[in-house]
Parts: C-alpha cells; sequence; structure tokens
C-alpha cells in the first residue's frame, strides 16, 4: 500500500511540474506585447514564478525535492528487498 502511494504522489509531483512549465510556455507564447503595462507586469511575474523551483528544505540541511524523495524511495525498496530475501 505505501508503494503504492508513494508512486501516485510521484505521479502527481511530476504533473504538477508539466502544468507549471505549459503555463510559463502559454504566458511566453500569448500576445504580451501588445497588451497594457499592467498586464504586461502581470505575464512577467507569471513567467518569473514557473522558472524558479519549488524548494523545501528539512530542518535547513536537505533540499527535499523530487529527485530526493525518488532516491529514498529507490534506497527503502531496496532495503525492503534484502529484507525479504533473508527471512
Amino acid at each position: 500500500m505505501q508503494v503504492f502511494l508513494n508512486t501516485l504522489v510521484i505521479c502527481c509531483l511530476g504533473f504538477l511540474v508539466m502544468i507549471s512549465k505549459s503555463i510559463a510556455d502559454a504566458a511566453y507564447q500569448s500576445l504580451w506585447y501588445n497588451m497594457t503595462p499592467k498586464n504586461n507586469k502581470n505575464i512577467l511575474f507569471i513567467i518569473m514564478r514557473s522558472q524558479k523551483q519549488l524548494s523545501l528544505t528539512a530542518g535547513g540541511m536537505a533540499n527535499l525535492s523530487l529527485e530526493t524523495f525518488v532516491s529514498i524511495i529507490k534506497a527503502s525498496a531496496s532495503y525492503i528487498s534484502v529484507l525479504n530475501a533473508m527471512y
């Protein structure tokens, strides 16, 4: 059950990353240069925010990202495999 839920979380995070890239591409491909200066600033903020990676830290020591999460899951799966083979 835990492996299924972790796989589901990884898939959802990947989907969110793809949506963020799609929003940035759509904002850039819009006719932002024909808009009012206020709308230009809003589009610029959308593009800038989508380029910055969201990062969480664990106690200020480790950066929690999708890659870190996947490596933890891989290590956990290998430990479970070894323990299962021993018993």
